[in-house]
């Protein structure tokens, strides 16, 4: 196999804590998702972030939670992903995860920077060696419940996606497959995000998704996910009786500049002309 094929690739691989050298010559440099064990083992966030934990630090914390009727967080063209979000206090939050009752909404803390918005929970992590420091970008945090399901969509940066307490499912696709899952428009508040409901997809609408092809993965309590820039992605919060929050952190790096050259990469480029014009109209 070509250590660039992508096509060659019949499923994401796990592979045992793996050496800066062996994950950049394997994985990094050919652009490939791997399931990384063994390199957090270490974490105090692993025993530590549970609710009364959280809780404790942060009760009367005011938080911006993602509401969703149907569990899947999805935004709009018009207004991104602000229709979504609510102020509430994080102990609020917490008690709702938590409950035994039902609710008739799915809410989940997403993407929120920790060292900006969750300071006190820097010393239970460690920063993993994969990536150049130099070309990190503040890690983030996801708190929510089994359920929550993030359609699909990728993001511009490299991402080693860490799972601190229960499990996600992934479904990835590689970029060159960008044209099959038809993306909303360039100019719009969502262009990372595809059109299609890929649970129930529309055939007669988007008829070159049947052409697309994904790799399977979950990622379990303690494991990394290395997803590549421009990557497209679907994740699924899974239920587990022994956890009462499903938490995650992503490490973000900037890629490497040849990315901007794979099919959303470029329409990402497309774009910064008219975002300067906008920013300097201002």
């Amino acid at each position: 196999m070509s250590k660039h094929d992508l096509t060659a690739m019949s499923h994401i691989e796990r592979v045992e804590q793996p050496t800066r050298e062996e994950f950049q010559r394997n994985f990094l440099s050919p652009r490939r998702p791997v399931i990384i064990t063994g390199a957090i083992n270490d974490w105090n966030a692993l025993s530590l972030w549970t609710a009364n934990y959280l809780t404790t630090l942060f009760s009367d914390k005011q938080v911006e939670i993602s509401v969703s009727q149907n569990s899947i967080f999805t935004g709009s063209l018009e207004n991104g992903f602000a229709n979504l979000r609510q102020k509430m206090q994080f102990s609020d939050f917490i008690n709702i995860l938590v409950s035994k009752n039902k609710f008739d909404k799915f809410y989940y803390l997403q993407q929120q920077s920790i060292p900006t918005e969750f300071p006190e929970l820097l010393p239970d992590i460690k920063f993993p060696e994969y990536f150049d420091k130099k070309l990190f970008v503040d890690p983030t945090i996801w708190i929510g419940s089994g359920g929550n399901t993030s359609p699909l969509h990728y993001d511009a940066m490299d991402n080693l996606f860490t799972q601190v307490s229960d499990r996600k499912r992934f479904l990835l696709f590689n970029p060159q497959q960008t044209s099959s899952l038809y993306p909303f428009p360039a100019g719009s508040k969502l262009p990372h995000m595809s059109q299609i409901n890929i649970e129930k997809p529309d055939l007669d609408k988007f008829p070159n998704y049947q052409k697309a092809k994904y790799f399977e993965c979950i990622v379990e309590l303690g494991e990394i996910l290395f997803i590549p820039a421009f990557w497209w992605h679907q994740v699924y919060s899974l239920d587990n009786s022994n956890h009462e929050l499903n938490i995650s952190v992503n490490f973000w790096s900037k890629p490497p500049l040849s990315q901007f050259l794979t099919p959303p990469g470029r329409r990402l480029a497309a774009q910064i002309p008219a975002i300067l014009k906008r920013a300097l109209s201002r």
